[in-house]
């Protein structure tokens, strides 16, 4: 049995056909799809471009990349960078509602395939939560993502309190992933689509500001039947938790030390290597680290491989790639 066999995505994104299709119709507008010279399509987004295929698109496309991968389940949802759930409420809530009800229907189709998490439409948060109810009890699915930029502060994360107040009693799964809120203000400079380094940067710190929030405030104290999962390794939060350490121990020794609280999240591995990995398993644990690889964005193989090439022991890599999901999975179904 190859080393992905029973691997279970926790970071996969789907786009269904009539979400693609509204998105052509938005000429002119963020986002949209639009054709290129020579007829390719590419995903017009609030910061940035994405080529964009049948890969997103096609579910037996996906059958055939997950079968030759050796991943058996993935866990679906519409990403946050894309910008559809960040629009005004009455352009969001229609496509954010076709990508729910697709979603639902392939999973309970399919359901040793895909799992899901619903998208929401974040500019009214009574429509937000409505859809997460909807979502959860009619639709079968898991959960919902949520922007980082929610998580940037304590402040920021009370405006998304009457989620979290609706899923405790529901019992759901929360992804925090790349993306903004609708009123987050003027987008910043975003640099160009030629400078991925800094743009790989600025994603993992606004993912690191998220996990101060979700880690050292209390803001998730009070629930006890909600699971969370940071995307991207937690971003630089396990690279800089000693420095964080280090610091309070010498102006305010009696608080908690932050590497204390680490493990009140899951993180997934999307888009990162064997360092990083080995870096986030020492900090959260083996048991807090799942598989995720941003298929189709990212390359399902190279994740596949850098979980196999890392230092990791045998059980732990096991852990990664299925067992920690399959834990997960089983107290949300």
């Amino acid at each position: 049995m190859s080393l992905g066999a029973r691997a279970i995505d926790m970071h996969a994104h789907w786009v269904p056909p009539q979400v693609a299709h509204a998105l052509r119709q938005r000429q002119g507008q963020v986002p949209r799809l639009e054709v290129l010279a020579d007829g390719a399509e590419r995903l017009v987004m609030p910061i940035g471009t994405l080529g964009f295929s049948q890969a997103h698109t096609d579910p037996s496309l996906r059958f055939e990349h997950m079968l030759a991968q050796g991943v058996a389940k993935q866990m679906l949802s519409l990403p946050g960078l894309f910008g559809i759930d960040s629009l005004p409420v009455d352009q969001a809530a229609p496509l954010v509602r076709d990508f729910n009800d697709a979603c639902g229907q392939l999973c309970r189709t399919h359901p040793e395939r895909f799992c899901g998490l619903a998208a929401l439409p974040l500019a009214d948060m009574d429509a937000a939560v409505a859809e997460l109810r909807r979502a959860r009890l009619e639709l079968g699915l898991l959960g919902a993502i949520l922007p980082v930029d929610a998580f940037r502060s304590e402040a920021t994360a009370a405006r998304i309190r009457p989620l979290f107040e609706a899923a405790e009693a529901l019992g759901a799964h929360f992804f925090v992933h790349p993306g903004r809120m609708p009123d987050s203000g003027a987008l910043p400079d975003a640099p160009p689509d030629h400078d991925l380094a800094r743009r790989a940067l600025a994603v993992q710190h606004e993912v690191g500001q998220a996990m101060v929030t979700l880690l050292l405030s209390d803001f998730l104290q009070p629930w006890h039947n909600i699971t969370v999962q940071v995307a991207n390794l937690g971003g630089t939060f396990p690279a800089v938790v000693e420095r964080m350490d280090h610091m309070l121990a010498l102006r305010d020794p009696a608080r908690p030390m932050p590497s204390s609280r680490a493990r009140a999240v899951w993180v997934d591995c999307a888009s990162l290597g064997p360092q990083a990995l080995e870096q986030a398993v020492a900090v959260f644990g083996a048991d807090r680290v799942l598989l995720g690889t941003d298929c189709p964005i990212f390359d399902t193989a190279r994740t596949l491989a850098g979980i196999q090439g890392s230092r990791l022991s045998a059980a732990d890599q096991a852990l990664v790639l299925h067992d920690n999901a399959a834990a997960l999975l089983a107290r949300l179904t």
